[in-house]
């Protein structure tokens, strides 16, 4: 089923780029800008209207497209179940995970994949939460370990959920409020009312993430503003400030240390969000895709030493 043309269409769609697209697909650009003009002339339309630094489709652009995303994706779940159902071990897993947690599970549970299944590779995809949703709404990925809060769930996706946890405040051990805390804070996560910090500064995760969010929500709740020291995409960069005694943060509760120098809080609203690897609803997964989704959940229950018990048969 060779359908090269198509994809090749919608590499242009997905770049916004002809050279952009050509560097993606290793072809050049000249060979690519060819194929789009004869498409063109075949069709006796313009498919994509050529601005300064992008390619915009047309009406019939978007016609075509829609058209030929359904080929795609009818191709790509034909050769999907085939190879499943004749058990041959072999294909790519898109997969999106967030550089940090995300990258760190992946390391824990690929050395166990690959003893499963060999010859099955990985396209990885780091991102943040938010664009992970993206990625796998433009067919991207057919993964992404991500997670969701509440009941904000896009109603195209289906979530697999591993584990729920909370919003945590860190505040450094040396921090004149930190006695608050109690013993073992790091199990017990006391609620803090937020306004007594108000005249605090605080390092903030970026608003590119879905805990900010959460974050803005805590401050709006006690009815003020932070001051903010700085942002970083970076978990790790906001925790390493915490420890080293230089201002109050908020972050997963997946990060909390016993032995770090911090103590451990809950504000209110008491928020949590939902571990989960997310995919297209509908979607048909594989023998190796979900053995790759219970891995994932082992790990995340912190129970991936019963790994070798998995079984490949029935549903997730």
């Amino acid at each position: 089923m060779d359908l090269r043309q198509i994809e090749n269409i919608v590499a242009i769609e997905q770049e916004q780029s002809i050279s952009k697209a050509a560097e993606k697909l290793f072809l050049t650009q000249s060979a690519l800008n060819q194929q789009l003009l004869k498409l063109e002339k075949e069709l006796g339309v313009q498919l994509f209207e050529r601005r300064k630094h992008s390619m915009i489709p047309t009406f019939a652009g978007r016609i075509y497209l829609s058209t030929a995303h359904q080929m795609l994706d009818m191709k790509r779940e034909t050769y999907k179940i085939i190879h499943d159902i004749s058990e041959e071990t072999t294909g790519e897993i898109s997969v999106a995970y967030t550089p940090e947690r995300g990258s760190l599970m992946f390391s824990h549970i690929y050395p166990i994949f690959h003893k499963k299944f060999p010859n099955v590779s990985f396209k990885i995809h780091e991102a943040r939460v938010k664009k992970m949703e993206q990625l796998l709404l433009q067919k991207e990925v057919t993964l992404a370990c991500t997670t969701y809060t509440g009941t904000h769930r896009n109603p195209e996706l289906e979530f697999w959920e591993m584990k729920e946890e909370l919003m945590i405040l860190g505040l450094p051990k040396t921090h004149p409020l930190a006695y608050l805390a109690g013993e073992k804070s790091y199990e017990t996560f006391p609620e803090i009312d937020l306004r007594l910090l108000r005249d605090e500064s605080f390092t903030l995760i970026s608003k590119e993430t879905r805990m900010r969010d959460m974050v803005d929500i805590a401050f709006e709740h006690a009815g003020f503003r932070p001051k903010i020291l700085f942002e970083s995409t970076s978990t790790m960069t906001v925790i390493n400030i915490v420890k080293n005694q230089v201002s109050p943060a908020f972050f997963p509760q997946s990060y909390v240390d016993p032995d770090a120098p911090i103590v451990y809080f809950t504000v209110a609203p008491r928020q949590t969000w939902m571990r989960c690897v997310a995919y297209l609803k509908g979607s048909y997964l594989t023998k190796p895709e979900k053995y790759f989704i219970r891995l994932a959940t082992l790990y995340t229950q912190g129970r991936l030493e019963e790994a070798d018990t998995v079984m490949l048969t029935g549903n997730l």
